[in-house]
């Protein structure tokens, strides 16, 4: 930087020379004013170079990405006109340098200004399947609201559900039809035993999970075993469902989420029409659950489940109590 033109012209194999003090007053690259009004030919291509660089790290250091593309744009006219305005050539070695700088702070400013891509959504449910398979208890709220053909809310239920991956869940709560609440109820399976308990300890029932449809077919459309197991719920979507990353936004205490929506196929097994998850973007768990679910006569349902957090295994017991 500091080297004669002269001595880089013609090959002077002499040591660099220090920059003529004179040469300094010329450098404006520090001032707030507006450049001298005449610089020597001979200081010209050490002058652009300082301007070069300094307006560099002016660009690379400003926050604004509009701004900083104004910046580069700008520096670049200037080094063109000081070129064409000296009379002495420059050295092939400085437009080179001019061309590598220019390149790096393309490449820099695309960085700062694209937005981060959203991942995708086979990526996002395969996270939270993988984060729910872990041998983890997990709390949820849930809450199962039916509405007839009119809109009327037919039934409100709600729960706290405590649940493993293997079917191994607990709900605690009361079941709601119309205006009407009924007492709490209490619902639970180990992996190999369902069973049902009734708050008053009458017609409490146990049976083999392989028979739980047969039990569960005494609630009619109140309960539906398949989202009591989240993490198998979660692992079917990908198969009957359409699945698209929608939004990122915020999640359970402001965390970053992405939004995944999930359109139902045709002939899918799942009985939710539709459904949309949220996914919290650093650990991949599945904070909300939406889905709605179409039933007989024009009758509709819609599930909630939002994520509380884990529980000690020491408050956990998923078998029946009696």
């Amino acid at each position: 930087m500091n080297e004669h033109p002269e001595d880089a012209q013609n090959g002077d194999s002499k040591p660099p020379q220090a920059v003529p003090e004179a040469w300094r007053e010329f450098d404006d690259t520090l001032a707030d004013g507006p450049s001298p009004a005449q610089v020597p030919d001979e200081a010209k291509v050490w002058l652009g170079e300082q301007r070069f660089l300094h307006g560099m790290l002016r660009a690379l250091h400003t926050a604004d990405a509009a701004a900083r593309e104004g910046r580069i744009a700008t520096l670049l006219e200037r080094i063109d006109a000081e070129g064409d305005a000296a009379a002495v050539p420059s050295p092939r070695r400085h437009w080179g340098l001019v061309s590598l700088a220019a390149l790096l702070l393309a490449t820099l400013t695309l960085w700062f200004v694209m937005p981060d891509r959203l991942p995708t959504a086979d990526a996002a449910v395969s996270r939270a399947v993988a984060e729910l398979s872990r041998d983890v208890h997990r709390r949820f709220r849930v809450q199962l609201v039916a509405k007839d053909p009119t809109g009327k809310t037919q039934m409100r239920h709600e729960f706290a559900l405590v649940t493993h991956p293997g079917m191994r869940f607990r709900i605690d709560g009361k079941l709601g039809f119309g205006g009407m609440q009924f007492g709490e109820l209490r619902i639970g399976c180990d992996g190999t035993e369902l069973w049902v308990l009734p708050a008053n300890g009458m017609f409490r029932r146990a049976v083999p999970v392989a028979e739980r449809e047969r039990l569960m077919s005494g609630f009619g459309e109140v309960l539906d075993l398949g989202y009591l197991d989240v993490h198998d719920l979660v692992q079917r979507f990908p198969d009957d469902y359409d699945l698209r990353v929608v939004a990122r936004e915020a999640g359970r205490d402001g965390r970053p989420s992405v939004r995944v929506e999930a359109v139902r196929r045709a002939l899918a097994k799942m009985p939710l029409k539709s459904a949309w998850l949220l996914c919290d973007e650093a650990t991949g768990m599945v904070t909300r659950i939406e889905a709605d679910q179409e039933l007989r006569g024009g009758y509709s349902r819609h599930l909630s489940l939002e994520y509380l957090g884990e529980e000690s295994p020491a408050l956990v017991d998923y078998r029946r109590p009696w």
